[in-house]
This record gives C-alpha cells, sequence and structure tokens, in this order.
C-alpha cells in the first residue's frame, strides 16, 4: 500500500560530477551523524554505476512549504543555497538535466548488491533493491517526509529499468536504541538526538518485515570514544 505522505515529496537524482552535490551530501551526512567519512567512496561508486543518491526535496503542491523550508534552513544554515538538477546520468544510464533549482531536505540512495551477496542473505538472485542512507532533517522530523521519501523511492525502483520486486535495506538493531547503557553510549553527550521510534519498528510501520538479524557488523566510536560493535538487522518488502 502507497503511503499516505508520498505527495509531500519529489526526488531529483544526485550529481557525482558536481562539488556543490557532493559538498551538501557529506554537510547532510554530518548532520545525520552517520557514516560523512564514506561520502568519496559513494561518489566513486555512483561514477561507475553503482550506489545512486536522490535528494529528497518538497512537492510544490506542500502546504506551508516556504516556512518549513525556512524551518530547515535555520537549522542547518550550510544548506540555504539551492543546488540545481544537473545530473547528466543515472547509473550510467544517459539523462537530460532539467537545471532546475531545489532546496533538498534529505536524501536516500539505492543499489543493487551482487547475486551472490543476496543469497548469502537468503534473498532471490535478482529480483532486489537495496535502499540505503536515508536521511531527514532533524528539523522535519514528524512531518511524514521520511515516510513519504521511502514510497517515492519505492515506487521509482519497481520501474524500468530497476524493476525490482523486493526492496530491501539495513539498519541498526532495536536494543541499541532502546537498552539504557547501549542508547547512551550511542546517544549521550549530546553526539545526536536519541529517536523518538527505533529505526526498527519505524521500518516495520512502513511495511518492511524483518528477515535476518547479524552481531557486530562494523565497529563505530561511541560517547567518550568508545569502540562499540553494531549490530544489523536486514528487512524487506515486496513491491512486485
Amino acid at each position: 500500500m502507497a503511503s499516505k505522505h508520498g505527495w509531500k515529496i519529489e526526488l531529483i537524482p544526485f550529481d557525482h560530477s558536481s562539488p556543490e552535490h557532493v559538498q551538501r551530501l557529506y554537510d547532510q551526512r554530518v548532520a545525520c551523524g552517520w557514516r560523512a567519512d564514506e561520502v568519496p567512496s559513494w561518489v566513486d561508486a555512483a561514477k561507475k554505476g553503482g550506489r545512486m543518491f536522490y535528494w529528497a526535496l518538497f512537492s510544490d503542491t506542500l502546504p506551508d512549504r516556504e516556512k518549513l523550508i525556512k524551518q530547515h534552513t535555520e537549522a542547518y544554515p550550510k544548506e540555504s543555497s539551492p543546488l540545481r538538477d544537473t545530473a547528466a546520468e543515472i547509473r550510467l544510464v544517459p539523462r537530460q538535466p532539467t537545471m532546475i533549482e531545489f532546496l533538498p531536505i534529505g536524501h536516500v540512495s539505492v543499489d543493487v548488491h551482487t547475486p551472490e551477496e543476496d543469497m548469502r542473505l537468503g534473498l532471490p538472485p535478482t529480483g532486489t533493491v537495496w535502499i540505503h542512507a536515508l536521511y531527514i532533517s532533524r528539523a522535519l522530523h514528524g512531518g511524514g517526509f521520511g515516510a513519504g521519501t521511502m514510497s517515492k523511492i519505492e515506487a521509482l525502483v519497481a520501474q524500468s529499468p530497476m524493476n525490482a520486486k523486493i526492496v530491501a535495506l539495513d539498519t541498526i538493531s532495536k536494543d541499541l536504541q532502546t537498552e539504557p547503557e547501549k542508547r547512551d553510549l550511542l546517544y549521550g553527550d549530546g553526539r545526536i538526538p536519541a529517536p523518538v521510534v527505533t529505526n526498527e519498528d519505524w521500518y516495520t510501520s512502513l511495511g518492511y518485515d524483518l528477515f535476518r538479524r547479524e552481531e557486530n557488523v562494523f565497529v563505530t566510536v561511541a560517547k567518550g570514544g568508545v569502540s562499540m560493535p553494531i549490530s544489523l538487522v536486514y528487512m524487506k518488502k515486496s513491491v512486485a
């Protein structure tokens, strides 16, 4: 079932060749608090036709659109200047950029993993598109814009040329956001705001089913410089 929030958001492709696009992606990952250091590798992947980012922006029909943009830019002054739609390709497929100006309030990425990677996780060897790195401005949480972005990207990947039958994602396990000691290590000392709803529960509310857990997938530096192992859950949803 399509999200009731999908109409609030439009998507515009990220331009990996644009210094302004790359800088904005980095700034938003810093604001997100996760994986800003991986932006150069994501840009390299996009150049090779791999992981592709899309900017999330408000639909022109959204009431109070300008007020909400101001709310975002006051919280993140570095993001006050608009970008321009200049992406000349999507996953090496040529497109005609519109050159319109827009102000992104977040982003999301899509990728296709190898058949071996998908089968290792118990997924079919073909037909799965992965959604990664969803971010919506923290100044705008609670407005349905994350759900709207997910609805739009799910609809996009279900169409040609990706033709997804399943969309999958990974996110941190619920215990990291609910158990007090772990939650304090991740979010204490004002590192980044703790979520009101766990990632796992939020994606469940969007129709995703958990199908696998993996412990200690990577290590992050938490409160006080502590090295904290991060466990992931894998979730999927049919879009066929």
